[in-house]
């Protein structure tokens, strides 16, 4: 059976009104779906580590090259995602970072995006709230 493999970074971003979360809202001819919210990621290519997908993604989908990694934190997303009609198992490394930059560069993949709390992006995310919430967990245990 086939498998899936993508990476993602979450991405914050620490305001003088709290911690926002980087949301990206898929274009309309990526999806059926009309409100698709989803975070930096994609599928691994050949020979790939999920790290180095997870900065090209990064580049590629909301013009970010400028962070700072958190190297403790990575949580594997699984689901399954449909292809060809059939159901497939996916799963996503997902990574964390700081950054400063405020202003996203969007690819052809995505027409929007939002700094968000952690409420608004888990209210229009979909596969990845419990990774975004896990990030959140961590970043709040960091700082207790």
């Amino acid at each position: 059976m086939p498998v899936l493999r993508s990476a993602g970074i979450i991405f914050y971003r620490n305001t003088p009104d709290g911690r926002r979360y980087l949301i990206l809202r898929s274009s309309k001819h990526i999806t059926a779906r009309s409100d698709y919210w989803d975070l930096p990621k994609g599928e691994l290519e050949a020979k790939e580590k999920g790290i180095d997908a997870a900065r090209r993604e990064a580049r590629e989908e909301a013009g970010i090259e400028d962070f700072s990694l958190i190297d403790e934190f990575k949580f594997t997303a699984q689901y399954f995602s449909r292809r060809e009609g059939e159901s497939i198992p996916k799963y996503v490394a997902v990574f964390l970072a700081n950054t400063d930059q405020e202003e996203i560069t969007l690819s052809w993949e995505h027409d929007a995006y939002e700094w968000a709390t952690l409420e608004e992006a888990t209210k229009k995310l979909t596969t990845m709230k419990e990774a975004i919430k896990k990030a959140d967990e961590f970043l709040s245990g960091k700082s207790s």
